[in-house]
């Protein structure tokens, strides 16, 4: 089983001050994935979500479902991700499975992978 502790967290604001100053960006119709190279041999993962998003409990269910693929999905090694909803999945996350989430989720990764390949 994977896990996802605390060397996979993004915590430090200089970190994500650089991944949003220098990293590249991807998006589909529910995330917005910026993302840069670190040398660290493993990848981390920061949640940005404003109070905009919702009440706590909505927005910790958000967290809870990247946390979640990110964990079960063999990401690119060395890689620091910081992942945001777009507005439009405010309306409709409630309605939103895990399922169609993590399928979202897991396309965008996978573009990651081909243009660190492309590289």
């Amino acid at each position: 089983m994977n896990s996802f502790g605390k060397e996979k967290h993004i915590k430090r604001e200089r970190d994500f001050q650089r991944i949003f100053s220098e990293g590249k960006d991807l998006s589909n119709k529910f995330l917005v994935l910026k993302y840069f190279p670190n040398d660290l041999g493993w990848s981390r993962v920061g949640i940005v979500v404003s109070k905009k998003f919702g009440k706590a409990h909505v927005r910790n269910r958000f967290k809870r479902y990247v946390r979640e693929v990110f964990r079960t999905q063999q990401i690119e090694e060395g890689i620091d991700i910081l992942v945001m909803p777009k507005k439009d999945l405010k309306e409709r996350f409630s309605s939103v499975t895990f399922d169609v989430f993590k399928g979202a989720f897991i396309s965008l990764l996978d573009r990651i992978a081909g243009e660190a390949y492309e590289s």
